[in-house]
């Protein structure tokens, strides 16, 4: 059957089914004209992975269930473990959660210390609540994902590795049509000089960026003067490269 029929029995998108297969979860087999052809068993097989996925398991523990490398039993005994730590971990947000709105608290009126102390206390005795963690993750995420130009003019990082793919694209074909005009000849050979320098810079830049990011997190000038430490550094490397070209 086609992916389509997949798509339609189990009620989840091809990009899904891809995924499994790029993952290693499915091997269906393929025709001569190259299209896959999915099996009654291949169903059953995505069946059992969706189901697996539903209830917490991770694509490896799936991998691993298919490939023996461990049992059923050993890995649902850890994903009860897993579930009953996140469980917990909402648990003690949502009580809070509740006695802030039996209190009727207030942003104005808001008992900073009352209720730090009673998250304090239950840290003490093992409960958990929300890891604030993530949110030095995410800003690092933003941070980086910035060096790269993945985010939007929002400052956003994009959720989608193709927008930033579409803004690639889009630049490196606006500056071959700029390499046209400035040499005023519209062909082939000038249009993919500028693309292929839009691509050097682009490639360029991310190298150099995440060794910057690092070096600017210990040093608050280069992570102050990011875009002149970049242009000076590429500038470096070029006069390097003349260097060595004149010499050879």
């Amino acid at each position: 059957m086609t992916i389509k029929e997949v798509e339609k029995i189990l009620g989840i998108p091809r990009a899904t089914v891809r995924f499994y297969e790029k993952e290693g979860l499915i091997e269906p087999k393929r025709e001569k004209n190259g299209y896959r052809d999915y099996s009654q068993t291949d169903v059953i097989r995505l069946k059992k992975i969706i189901i697996l996925r539903k209830i917490g398991l991770s694509v490896n523990d799936i991998l691993d269930i298919f490939n023996g490398a461990k049992t059923m039993a050993e890995v649902l005994k850890e994903n009860i473990v897993n579930l009953q730590e996140q469980i917990d971990v909402l648990s003690g947000a949502k009580n809070l959660s509740r006695k802030m709105l039996e209190d009727k608290a207030e942003i104005s009126l808001f008992d900073v210390d009352m209720y730090w102390n009673i998250i304090d206390k239950e840290e003490k005795k093992g409960n958990s609540f929300i890891d604030i963690a993530k949110d030095i993750a995410r800003m690092e995420k933003g941070i980086l994902a910035s060096y790269f130009s993945w985010t939007s003019v929002d400052g956003e990082v994009y959720d989608s590795f193709p927008k930033f793919i579409l803004n690639v694209v889009i630049a490196t074909v606006a500056v071959g049509c700029i390499i046209c005009m400035i040499r005023g000849t519209w062909n082939i050979i000038n249009f993919f000089d500028g693309i292929i320098g839009i691509i050097t810079i682009i490639l360029v830049e991310a190298i150099l960026s995440v060794p910057l990011y690092l070096l600017g997190k210990k040093y608050s000038w280069i992570r102050e003067n990011r875009n002149k430490v970049l242009i000076m550094t590429c500038l470096i490397i070029c006069a390097v490269l003349l260097f060595f070209n004149n010499i050879l």
